[in-house]
């Protein structure tokens, strides 16, 4: 295995954070995190994207020569093939950029670009709450609804690379990203009391006992098992990993979606599947960037 330092940049709409590891997985220093200004112009956003690149190898005495690869997670649609940035809402201006041979060009360093949800999973398959396993399918609960498989150490992306985007899956009336996201739990709450609160909001009226807000949490928690169940009976994955903001209040759905989802997947796994919660945290999605390139040492 390659013992030089790994790059890992997380770019999002709203904060860009970098930083290094070790091909063991060890953190080096301290990441750095700067604003994206999202809305910018795209001079203005690749500035920050290698400023914080530069500041990384400043600080942690690294050199191209012993960098084996920078990983870069960013939010998308991205063509991840060919490196690009397709038409992302948050990154207005940088619609059809090369990311990737931009970053790689200044640099000289391989460089491997993927959607952060992806990122994230992979990271953690590799590093964090699935670690050990050769199956991981993980869900990113925020937002939006994201979703990943890894097999056997490394990313599955699909013939064009749309694996694991379940969000636009029916439910009910709706897609199941409707329900399962932040945004689907301030409509459920709206729909039982007519009142708009944030879903954060919502978890903290039902630690408090807040029994129309419990009651939304059990609901979100069977959408969750729907979601979930038709990827496990399709990939019989050995762990579940639940990442994201909205994973913060799983002590409040968790019930619910181990219920039902026991109820709506085959025997064998329903007796052994794991659901764990994804454990980098904060620094989840620069590991993650990172494990982009760790993946090719396995």
């Amino acid at each position: 295995m390659d013992q030089k330092a790994i790059i890992g940049v997380d770019v999002g709409g709203t904060k860009i954070m970098t930083g290094a590891i070790t091909p063991e997985g060890k953190i080096i220093g301290k990441p750095f995190t700067i604003p994206t200004g999202g809305t910018d112009k795209k001079e203005a956003i690749l500035g920050r994207i290698f400023e914080s690149i530069d500041y990384t190898l400043k600080e942690n005495n690294l050199s191209a020569q012993n960098v084996s690869g920078i990983g870069v997670g960013c939010t998308g649609p991205l063509d991840v093939k060919n490196g690009k940035i397709l038409e992302c809402p948050q990154l207005p201006d940088l619609h059809f950029y090369p990311l990737r041979d931009a970053i790689q060009d200044k640099y000289k360093i391989p460089v491997e670009l993927n959607n952060d949800a992806n990122a994230l999973i992979l990271g953690e398959s590799l590093l964090g709450a699935g670690r050990g396993n050769n199956t991981v399918l993980g869900f990113t609960l925020g937002t939006g609804l994201g979703c990943a498989i890894v097999i056997n150490k490394r990313l599955h992306l699909g013939s064009t690379e749309s694996a694991g985007e379940v969000w636009i899956s029916p439910y009910k009336n709706e897609t199941i990203e409707d329900v399962v996201s932040g945004a689907g739990v301030s409509k459920l709450y709206h729909n039982l009391t007519g009142k708009k609160i944030s879903s954060k909001e919502i978890a903290e009226i039902a630690r408090a006992g807040n029994q129309e807000a419990i009651a939304v949490w059990k609901e979100f928690g069977k959408a969750v098992a729907f979601a979930m169940s038709w990827s496990v009976n399709l990939i019989d994955p050995d762990v579940v990993i639940l990442g994201g903001s909205i994973a913060n209040a799983l002590d409040l759905f968790s019930e619910s979606m181990e219920e039902n989802l026991r109820k709506q997947i085959c025997p064998v796994p329903a007796g052994k599947l794991i659901v764990v919660r994804a454990e980098l945290g904060d620094y989840a999605g620069f590991i993650g960037a990172a494990s982009l390139i760790l993946q090719n040492n396995f």
